[in-house]
């Protein structure tokens, strides 16, 4: 196709593209806000009484919020220290860990964390990466077999502490006019093909972590079951809103509350 051709083919597109977004308001789709559940009095009492070490980085903050807010409502004296040394007493020990853009370094990171003085004292541990881990040429196979193999040597390692995966969040996908003109032309919208490496990601760590009960899975709560994060739920396209930040802290809540001691296993050599 020379290229007065392929003007004419944009042209065209981009006219239709505006004609039919702007037929249905030109504003992004949104998905009905779930409904809150606020966490019990007894899933308070047991969330409160176990030592969490969670390593995050911003979309774990959002989440960090929003759990302090449900707190303070409940009137729920819950510490939520940030600190690479880990629970000493009851409550959340949390960090940022290693560099957005490095998942592999994270996860080395977050390992190296556990094995010290976080390590000894911990009921529970988390690891969340970020959808921006996702960007660029990352190899979600190869990163949910590093992760879930670190998962598995520190528990084998830690057998007091029960280690829990997190799926990777997502973003919105790109609506709008321009996004149908990229439709038109072979071209995904911005962010699907992101949210599709985030979901083979994830696929791998509900397959291994899931049945196991030891899957806390965000990318489901901020999709409602979909490909991407709800708009209602983010004020920018990937990170949480304050109704975002309070859906995923009431089910974090309620998920660490009733997760069941960690298995019993033997010190790795």
């Amino acid at each position: 196709m020379n290229r007065n051709r392929q003007r004419s083919v944009l042209r065209a597109a981009l006219g239709l593209a505006v004609a039919l977004g702007c037929a249905c308001g030109c504003r992004p789709v949104e998905s009905a806000m779930p409904v809150d559940s606020p966490p019990t009095a007894a899933q308070w009492q047991a969330f409160a009484a176990r030592r969490i070490v969670f390593g995050h980085q911003s979309v774990g903050r959002n989440i960090l919020g929003g759990v302090a807010t449900l707190a303070a409502g409940a009137g729920v004296a819950l510490p939520i220290t940030e600190t690479r040394d880990g629970a000493v007493a009851p409550g959340i020990a949390h960090f940022g860990v290693g560099a957005n853009g490095d998942p592999l370094g994270k996860i080395r990171d977050f390992a190296a964390v556990m094995d010290g003085p976080a390590g000894a004292g911990a009921d529970i541990a988390l690891l969340k990466l970020c959808y921006i881990d996702f960007s660029g040429t990352a190899d979600p196979a190869m990163l949910a077999a590093a992760y879930g193999d670190t998962l598995a040597h520190l528990q084998q390692r830690h057998p007091a502490t029960a280690f829990v995966a997190v799926t990777a969040p997502l973003t919105t996908v790109q609506t709008g006019p321009k996004a149908l003109v990229k439709k038109l032309l072979g071209r995904a919208p911005d962010g699907r093909v992101e949210n599709t490496r985030r979901e083979a990601f994830n696929a791998v760590l509900r397959a291994r972590f899931g049945a196991e009960g030891r899957l806390f899975d965000l990318a489901a709560l901020e999709s409602g079951g979909g490909d991407a994060l709800n708009a209602a739920l983010t004020s920018d396209g990937g990170h949480l809103n304050d109704a975002g930040a309070r859906l995923v802290a009431e089910r974090f809540v309620a998920f660490l509350a009733g997760l069941p001691p960690a298995p019993s296993g033997t010190k790795a050599p």
